[in-house]
Protein backbone atom coordinates (compact mmCIF):
# COMPACT_ATOMS: atom_id res chain seq x y z
CA UNK A 1 0.00 0.00 0.00
CA UNK A 2 2.92 2.35 0.61
CA UNK A 3 4.82 3.25 -2.57
CA UNK A 4 3.38 0.14 -4.23
CA UNK A 5 3.21 -0.08 -8.00
CA UNK A 6 -0.34 -1.43 -7.86
CA UNK A 7 -1.62 1.31 -5.51
CA UNK A 8 -4.82 2.32 -7.35
CA UNK A 9 -4.67 6.13 -7.26
CA UNK A 10 -1.11 7.13 -8.14
CA UNK A 11 0.85 3.90 -8.53
CA UNK A 12 2.79 4.66 -5.36
CA UNK A 13 3.75 8.17 -6.46
CA UNK A 14 1.67 9.96 -3.82
CA UNK A 15 1.26 9.62 -0.06
CA UNK A 16 -2.53 9.42 0.05
CA UNK A 17 -4.75 6.37 -0.25
CA UNK A 18 -7.66 6.17 -2.64
CA UNK A 19 -9.63 3.62 -4.62
CA UNK A 20 -12.08 4.18 -7.47
CA UNK A 21 -13.70 0.70 -7.12
CA UNK A 22 -14.25 1.30 -3.38
CA UNK A 23 -15.38 4.92 -3.86
CA UNK A 24 -12.51 6.28 -1.73
CA UNK A 25 -11.53 9.76 -2.86
CA UNK A 26 -7.93 10.63 -1.96
CA UNK A 27 -7.42 13.39 0.62
CA UNK A 28 -5.60 15.92 -1.51
CA UNK A 29 -2.52 17.93 -0.61
CA UNK A 30 -4.27 21.21 -1.40
CA UNK A 31 -5.86 22.27 1.90
CA UNK A 32 -9.53 21.27 2.24
CA UNK A 33 -9.93 20.65 -1.50
CA UNK A 34 -11.40 17.21 -0.82
CA UNK A 35 -14.49 18.83 0.72
CA UNK A 36 -15.96 20.36 -2.48
CA UNK A 37 -15.46 17.01 -4.21
CA UNK A 38 -17.26 15.20 -1.40
CA UNK A 39 -20.05 17.78 -1.56
CA UNK A 40 -20.42 17.18 -5.28
CA UNK A 41 -20.44 13.44 -4.76
CA UNK A 42 -23.24 13.67 -2.19
CA UNK A 43 -25.26 16.03 -4.38
CA UNK A 44 -24.76 13.84 -7.47
CA UNK A 45 -26.57 10.91 -5.85
CA UNK A 46 -29.92 12.67 -6.26
CA UNK A 47 -29.00 13.98 -9.69
CA UNK A 48 -28.32 10.47 -10.98
CA UNK A 49 -31.79 9.41 -9.90
CA UNK A 50 -33.39 12.55 -11.37
CA UNK A 51 -31.67 11.93 -14.70
CA UNK A 52 -32.78 8.28 -14.53
CA UNK A 53 -29.23 7.02 -14.56
CA UNK A 54 -28.55 3.66 -12.99
CA UNK A 55 -27.49 4.27 -9.38
CA UNK A 56 -23.94 3.19 -8.73
CA UNK A 57 -24.44 3.31 -4.96
CA UNK A 58 -27.21 2.18 -2.57
CA UNK A 59 -30.06 4.65 -2.08
CA UNK A 60 -29.08 5.20 1.57
CA UNK A 61 -25.37 5.75 0.84
CA UNK A 62 -23.55 8.50 2.73
CA UNK A 63 -20.44 10.46 1.74
CA UNK A 64 -17.86 10.97 4.50
CA UNK A 65 -15.06 13.54 4.28
CA UNK A 66 -12.44 14.37 6.91
CA UNK A 67 -10.25 17.40 7.48
CA UNK A 68 -8.48 19.17 10.33
CA UNK A 69 -9.47 22.12 12.48
CA UNK A 70 -7.04 24.46 10.70
CA UNK A 71 -8.43 23.41 7.32
CA UNK A 72 -11.91 24.46 8.47
CA UNK A 73 -10.67 28.08 8.29
CA UNK A 74 -9.63 27.73 4.64
CA UNK A 75 -11.73 29.47 2.01
CA UNK A 76 -12.25 26.17 0.19
CA UNK A 77 -13.91 24.63 3.26
CA UNK A 78 -15.89 27.81 3.94
CA UNK A 79 -17.35 27.77 0.44
CA UNK A 80 -18.21 24.08 0.55
CA UNK A 81 -19.89 24.32 3.97
CA UNK A 82 -21.82 27.40 2.88
CA UNK A 83 -23.03 25.50 -0.18
CA UNK A 84 -23.96 22.48 1.97
CA UNK A 85 -26.05 24.64 4.27
CA UNK A 86 -27.81 26.34 1.38
CA UNK A 87 -28.56 23.04 -0.37
CA UNK A 88 -30.05 21.68 2.86
CA UNK A 89 -32.03 24.91 3.38
CA UNK A 90 -33.57 24.47 -0.06
CA UNK A 91 -34.72 21.01 0.95
CA UNK A 92 -32.48 19.14 -1.49
CA UNK A 93 -30.88 15.85 -0.42
CA UNK A 94 -27.23 16.05 0.63
CA UNK A 95 -26.12 12.95 2.61
CA UNK A 96 -22.72 14.28 3.65
CA UNK A 97 -20.81 13.81 6.93
CA UNK A 98 -17.86 16.16 7.46
CA UNK A 99 -15.46 14.87 10.12
CA UNK A 100 -13.36 17.59 11.77
CA UNK A 101 -10.31 16.11 13.52
CA UNK A 102 -9.61 18.95 15.94
CA UNK A 103 -6.18 18.66 17.53
CA UNK A 104 -5.97 22.39 18.16
CA UNK A 105 -3.06 22.95 15.80
CA UNK A 106 -2.48 24.02 12.22
CA UNK A 107 1.13 22.80 11.91
CA UNK A 108 2.59 25.17 14.55
CA UNK A 109 -0.27 27.69 14.82
CA UNK A 110 -2.84 26.99 17.55
CA UNK A 111 -6.54 27.07 16.74
CA UNK A 112 -8.39 29.30 19.26
CA UNK A 113 -9.96 27.16 21.98
CA UNK A 114 -13.63 26.52 21.33
CA UNK A 115 -13.54 28.04 17.85
CA UNK A 116 -14.87 25.05 15.89
CA UNK A 117 -17.89 24.63 18.16
CA UNK A 118 -18.56 28.38 18.18
CA UNK A 119 -18.25 28.74 14.41
CA UNK A 120 -20.03 25.59 13.28
CA UNK A 121 -22.14 24.38 16.20
CA UNK A 122 -25.25 26.25 15.10
CA UNK A 123 -24.87 26.67 11.34
CA UNK A 124 -28.17 26.64 9.41
CA UNK A 125 -28.65 23.36 7.60
CA UNK A 126 -25.63 21.67 9.21
CA UNK A 127 -26.31 19.31 12.12
CA UNK A 128 -23.51 19.31 14.72
CA UNK A 129 -22.26 16.30 16.69
CA UNK A 130 -19.21 16.33 18.98
CA UNK A 131 -17.12 14.06 21.20
CA UNK A 132 -13.68 13.71 22.79
CA UNK A 133 -11.74 11.17 20.73
CA UNK A 134 -10.27 9.35 23.75
CA UNK A 135 -13.79 8.68 25.03
CA UNK A 136 -14.44 5.81 22.64
CA UNK A 137 -18.02 5.14 23.62
CA UNK A 138 -19.02 8.77 23.21
CA UNK A 139 -17.09 9.02 19.94
CA UNK A 140 -18.83 5.95 18.54
CA UNK A 141 -22.23 7.27 19.60
CA UNK A 142 -21.59 10.69 18.03
CA UNK A 143 -20.29 9.12 14.81
CA UNK A 144 -23.29 6.82 14.57
CA UNK A 145 -25.70 9.70 15.21
CA UNK A 146 -24.04 11.84 12.52
CA UNK A 147 -24.16 9.05 9.95
CA UNK A 148 -27.76 8.18 10.79
CA UNK A 149 -28.74 11.84 10.43
CA UNK A 150 -27.20 11.97 6.95
CA UNK A 151 -28.52 8.53 5.99
CA UNK A 152 -32.13 8.91 7.10
CA UNK A 153 -32.73 12.64 6.69
CA UNK A 154 -30.42 13.08 3.65
CA UNK A 155 -29.00 16.22 5.25
CA UNK A 156 -25.37 17.21 5.97
CA UNK A 157 -23.76 16.75 9.38
CA UNK A 158 -20.53 17.86 11.05
CA UNK A 159 -18.82 15.37 13.37
CA UNK A 160 -16.40 17.35 15.56
CA UNK A 161 -13.85 15.12 17.29
CA UNK A 162 -11.48 16.76 19.76
CA UNK A 163 -8.26 14.77 19.50
CA UNK A 164 -4.53 14.95 20.02
CA UNK A 165 -1.61 15.15 17.64
CA UNK A 166 1.08 12.73 18.68
CA UNK A 167 4.45 13.74 17.20
CA UNK A 168 4.95 16.66 14.84
CA UNK A 169 3.10 17.68 11.71
CA UNK A 170 5.85 16.15 9.57
CA UNK A 171 9.24 14.54 10.01
CA UNK A 172 11.01 17.90 9.96
CA UNK A 173 8.63 19.44 12.52
CA UNK A 174 10.32 19.85 15.92
CA UNK A 175 7.41 20.43 18.31
CA UNK A 176 9.57 21.68 21.18
CA UNK A 177 10.16 24.83 19.13
CA UNK A 178 6.57 25.92 19.77
CA UNK A 179 5.10 23.59 22.43
CA UNK A 180 6.10 23.08 26.05
CA UNK A 181 7.04 19.68 27.48
CA UNK A 182 3.94 19.91 29.69
CA UNK A 183 1.70 20.26 26.63
CA UNK A 184 3.28 17.24 24.99
CA UNK A 185 2.90 15.12 28.13
CA UNK A 186 -0.73 16.20 28.43
CA UNK A 187 -1.45 15.07 24.87
CA UNK A 188 0.37 11.76 25.39
CA UNK A 189 -1.91 11.07 28.35
CA UNK A 190 -4.89 11.45 25.98
CA UNK A 191 -3.57 8.88 23.49
CA UNK A 192 -6.73 7.16 22.16
CA UNK A 193 -4.87 3.86 21.79
CA UNK A 194 -4.17 3.87 25.53
CA UNK A 195 -7.81 4.79 26.15
CA UNK A 196 -8.91 1.84 24.00
CA UNK A 197 -6.61 -0.51 25.90
CA UNK A 198 -7.99 0.68 29.24
CA UNK A 199 -11.56 0.29 28.01
CA UNK A 200 -11.23 -3.31 26.80
CA UNK A 201 -9.60 -4.26 30.11
CA UNK A 202 -12.29 -2.47 32.15
CA UNK A 203 -15.15 -4.23 30.33
CA UNK A 204 -13.39 -7.60 30.50
CA UNK A 205 -12.86 -8.14 26.78
CA UNK A 206 -9.11 -8.55 27.37
CA UNK A 207 -6.82 -8.82 30.37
Amino acid sequence: MVAARDEPIAGGRHKVLGSAPLWVLPQTSTIASQLPRALGMAFAMRQRARLRQAPALPEDAVVICSLGDASMAHSTAAGALQAAGQIAHRGLPLPLVVVCEDNGLGISVPTPAGWIAAAFGARPGLAYFAAESEELGASFAAARAAVEHARTRRRPALLHLSCVRLLGHAGSDVELAYRTPEELRRDEARDPLLAAARLVIEVGVMT
